[in-house]
């Protein structure tokens, strides 16, 4: 398991990006998404998930990685009825092939519960620790989910992430401690975890023989209780 301090992620060739949000029509994620691509296998397509509709938003960040260079790919924006999709044997296949993975939208706990303990996820891991070298990117509550733990952002309720980033939790949007009481709270129940705060912007990203970048604009916030200390870039 590739570690940098306190820091430990899966063990693959992929990375993993996790992305604070940002509005792609105004231009504000474009630093990162170009650093995705120039990562990126581009012989390969792009799958893109959002946590919500409508279609167009998940089509737009397809469209925003054609413009950026780019090969496209196949969004899909979750609902009641399309979650079932995700296990099919066309959805799994596109995985298979996938060279970028995109998690976005606010709606963390219907990414979590579409993809946990499922074909997918699994499709998911095996495509970032084989040579295939998946790049995952989670940008907003798609970055939240990429860790151990997160908070639900309705219910307020711990729950468990991906747990690809094995022993960190994102905190999204990030603007200051004193906005995250409920991730202060679960760092006191998880011993031993680190809280990340992920500005608007900019991007944290792990890579598969130990990188650890920021990317973007603004600096990562290392949260540990209610004490916020900055890691500079």
């Amino acid at each position: 398991m590739p570690s940098v301090g306190p820091l430990h992620w899966l063990d693959g060739e992929g990375w993993l990006v996790a992305l604070g949000g940002g509005d792609m029509t105004r231009g504000e994620t474009d630093l990162v998404d170009s650093h995705v691509l120039s990562i990126a296998n581009l012989d390969r397509p792009m799958v893109v998930l959002m946590s919500e509709g409508p279609q167009s938003r998940a089509d737009l960040v397809i469209d925003h990685y054609i413009a950026l260079g780019g090969i496209g790919g196949e969004a899909l924006a979750l609902s009641k009825t399309s979650i079932a999709s995700l296990q099919t044997s066309t959805f799994l296949s596109l995985l298979s092939e996938a060279g970028i993975l995109y998690l976005g939208g606010e709606h963390a706990r219907r990414l979590t519960s579409a993809l946990r303990n499922t074909p997918a996820l699994e499709r998911i891991v095996e495509a970032f620790v084989t040579l295939q070298g998946l790049v995952i990117v989670g940008a907003g509550g798609g970055a939240e989910v990429l860790g151990a733990w997160m908070v639900d952002a309705g219910s307020q309720r711990q729950m468990p992430g991906l747990g690809l980033l094995r022993n960190v939790i994102i905190a999204s949007h990030f603007k200051g401690t004193e906005t995250v009481p409920h991730v202060q709270q679960l760092l006191r129940e998880s011993p031993g975890f680190l809280a990340l705060g992920v500005p608007d912007g900019a991007a944290l990203a792990f890579g598969p023989l130990g990188q650890v970048e920021t990317w973007g604009r603004g600096q990562i916030t290392a949260i540990v209780h209610s004490v916020g200390e900055e890691m500079t870039r």
